[in-house]
């Protein structure tokens, strides 16, 4: 089923892939989702095109640039995603994983885990959370 989700994902921002971040109008096709623009700063600023439209599933594309990292967290969620453009950097307990362009990852539910750019130029990846972001469902930490 998730892979069935992922597949139609994936064909609709086929149109997204060289996008950049801008303010989406809202329509009256009740087909058609119109993004939340949300600009974020954790050590740098970035940007999310926040297309979810329930709790149970998440769904964003995520621009960051060089250089941006987000503390260490537990999410109460499960995070998985695909690569669109740099290099996805996630630092477990027990080491880093680099992910590039069109490669797919996963983060499971309830792992701490520090996810961060790890390239030279902008980071552009799809993220789909199985249930959706929430500030209560985000614990942050020091340390692993």
């Amino acid at each position: 089923m998730f892979a069935r989700t992922l597949a139609l994902f994936v064909f609709v921002f086929i149109g997204f892939l060289e996008a950049t971040p801008q303010a989406v109008s809202t329509s009256v096709d009740s087909f058609r989702i119109a993004p939340k623009t949300i600009h974020i700063k954790d050590n740098v600023a970035r940007s999310l095109l926040d297309y979810t439209t329930s709790d149970e599933l998440g769904l964003n594309q995520m621009f960051a640039p060089v250089g941006w990292t987000e503390p260490i967290v537990r999410l109460q969620f499960e995070l998985r995603g695909i690569v669109l453009g740099g290099k996805l950097g996630l630092e477990f307990a027990d080491g880093t994983r680099v992910f590039e362009k069109n490669e797919g990852f996963i983060v499971p539910a309830n792992t701490k885990v520090r996810i961060f750019n790890a390239g030279a130029p902008d980071l552009h990846l799809i993220e789909v959370l199985r249930p959706a972001y929430t500030e209560q469902r985000t614990e942050v930490f020091d340390s692993f």
